[in-house]
């Protein structure tokens, strides 16, 4: 049987690169970098190296990389970091608002929604059928007591890509904070924090080939955020603890190995996108979610990363559940991803399924939008495994049909 990992949306294979340099700091260099003494010193120095990989692949000073467990809990520093700023370290006139998308993973969700039972006002910014967020909204959404705007990069779900650029002219035009998850697009787009001029980026190591459980968050300026985490001098005393230093250097490794890479794993993967998508849109009852494909092909033939992350490709079938399509591939030897389309659950019925609220907000029609599928492509896929995908793909939904039709 086939046996085929299309969910690199979720996680990638850790490199062999990567497995190499960790398992010689378990079992070698073990040192705490926070110890002076020779194996102390030898840990200090892969820590650091790890820090200048990263910030080398963004454009940043080393010292405005701080190392996390992950992207959420990046998100997670961000978000309450700032929530929680002391009085007098607050500027002038700000107060507790913070502007957002409908369409943010749920670190960024979940975080926001706690903050607005705490009383703090949080603006949900629409987006298009595509995913993209309106300029104009958000210029008007702003106000002098806005304090940051959170807006993800590139969707986890739909793969949509959002303008940096341009939202951080419009944040620093009003002195307003800019984060960004970046945990999808880090390692995958080209990104230079000093030219794009925001103040927080949230990253993760398991979507780059590295391992899981480590992350990192660029920091412009770390006085603009208080720390989640007391005890301890770690990290500038933004994340206190004794580091993970395997994690992190394969987090740093999985990084440098990029840094060459970029343009040629997104020219390989647009090639098997583009295809992938073209067939996946001839089966009948098929409509793809995110952006349409004659934005995805504003990078052929050359590479502009834009609109839409290479290799990922989303769609909804009609009347179909998305974890039924999940597991008939995975019989098929596929593996594949419902995005977020079944997030939240009703433990005490499992038949209740909610849809995802980034369709929602994308206004996907109601028969179409449980029958969520992401197919998320990495280094190791080929043009025959995405022929076989897509075959596979059409002749569950047509079985499913006939099954439905046999019902009725």
């Amino acid at each position: 049987m086939n046996k085929i990992y299309a969910d690199n949306g979720a996680t990638t294979k850790v490199r062999d690169e990567v497995a190499e340099a960790m398992l010689t700091v378990l079992k070698e260099d073990f040192g705490n970098p926070s110890s002076i003494h020779r194996f102390g010193r030898t840990a200090r120095v892969h820590l650091e190296e790890a820090r200048k990989n990263i910030a080398s692949l963004i454009n940043a000073k080393e010292e405005q990389i701080f190392f996390t467990s992950g992207g959420t809990e990046s998100i997670n520093t961000v978000i309450f970091g700032v929530s929680n700023l002391p009085e007098e370290r607050i500027p002038k006139n700000k107060d507790r608002h913070i502007i957002t998308t409908k369409i943010e993973h749920p670190a960024v969700k979940e975080s926001l929604e706690y903050l607005e039972k705490k009383g703090w006002n949080v603006t949900w910014l629409n987006t298009d059928k595509e995913g993209f967020l309106d300029f104009d909204e958000l210029r008007s959404k702003i106000s002098p007591r806005t304090t940051l705007v959170s807006v993800i990069h590139a969707n986890n779900e739909i793969g949509t890509i959002q303008n940096l650029k341009k939202i951080s002219e419009i944040c620093n035009e009003n002195n307003v904070l800019f984060h960004t998850d970046a945990v999808q697009s880090f390692g995958k787009i080209p990104l230079d924090v000093t030219n794009l001029n925001i103040d927080f980026m949230s990253m993760s190591g398991h979507k780059i080939y590295g391992p899981k459980g480590v992350g990192a968050i660029y920091i412009k300026s770390k006085d603009k955020l208080s720390p989640m985490l007391i005890g301890g001098g770690q990290e500038n005393k933004i994340r206190p603890g004794t580091e993970n230093i395997s994690g992190i250097v394969g987090f740093g490794v999985a990084a440098k190995l990029l840094k060459d890479e970029i343009l040629p794993d997104a020219q390989k993967l647009r090639t098997l996108q583009l295809e992938l998508m073209e067939r996946l849109l001839r089966i009948e009852n098929v409509m793809l979610t995110g952006p349409a494909l004659n934005k995805v092909r504003e990078n052929i033939p050359h590479e502009n990363f834009l609109n839409r992350i290479s290799g990922h490709v989303s769609i909804c079938c009609k009347d179909i559940e998305g974890e039924s399509l999940v597991l008939q591939a995975d019989l098929k030897g596929i593996a594949v991803s419902s995005g977020s389309a079944c997030s939240t659950r009703n433990t005490a019925n499992s038949a209740s399924i909610k849809p995802s609220y980034v369709l929602l907000a994308c206004g996907i029609p109601g028969n179409y939008i449980k029958g969520s599928l992401r197919i998320t492509l990495g280094k190791d896929n080929s043009k025959d495994e995405v022929l076989y995908i897509s075959e596979t793909i059409k002749d569950i939904a047509e079985n499913v049909k006939k099954k439905t039709a046999v019902l009725k």
